[in-house]
């Protein structure tokens, strides 16, 4: 089709300028930051403790009745702001469990193979802290309960339970859960952050 030269250059100058107008927001960070959604079991780091041959893996997940399920995360320029159906949430809520699954097995096996409890392992102690910059702090109240439960390769397995009780925790806040030696050294160390 034939356009006058006039209208030739206005029509390439309105798509050049429609183009970096698409472009542009998202060259300049101008494009809106992502949403992360969160269902109602929320992981944390995994931990391990190395025993010679022997590795206790822990594998956490924090949970909260359905308060997690649907919480959403946006960053905006004064920090990270949290939602749930469409309203600001600033604080955890007042208990929290943490489910810490463990298994022990041989280290650096090629294959899965269980190995016998440590001596240790039942004198293993938990605690619980909450960490704002590098500022780390107890939790108010922490209880720790044994499950055991057999599994289906047949070995049995313990999970802790970590009853978690504290009052007006910012959501900004980490979860940092230590595991310790009844001399109270740290073997290892997990952390929960939203």
């Amino acid at each position: 089709m034939w356009l006058p030269r006039f209208g030739q250059r206005t029509i390439l100058r309105v798509l050049a300028i429609s183009a970096a107008l698409l472009i542009l927001p998202s060259a300049f960070g101008q494009a809106p930051p992502p949403i992360v959604e969160y269902k109602e079991v929320i992981p944390i780091t995994s931990g391990q403790i190395r025993d010679g041959k022997t590795c206790i893996n822990f594998n956490p997940v924090m949970t909260a009745g359905d308060f997690f399920d649907g919480l959403q995360r946006r960053e905006t320029a004064s920090g990270d702001e949290f939602l749930k159906n469409s309203q600001i949430i600033r604080t955890f809520p007042d208990q929290i469990t943490v489910q810490v699954q463990t298994a022990i097995n041989i280290c650096d096996a090629d294959i899965y193979t269980a190995a016998p409890v440590p001596s240790f392992f039942n004198d293993l102690r938990f605690k619980a802290q909450w960490k704002r910059g590098l500022v780390m702090r107890a939790v108010s109240q922490v209880t720790v309960q044994r499950v055991m439960f057999a599994s289906e390769d047949g070995n049995n397995r313990l999970m802790f339970l970590l009853k978690i009780r504290d009052h007006d925790v910012p959501l900004t806040d980490h979860l940092i859960i230590s595991v310790m030696s009844p001399q109270g050294k740290l073997l290892s160390r997990m952390s929960g952050k939203l």
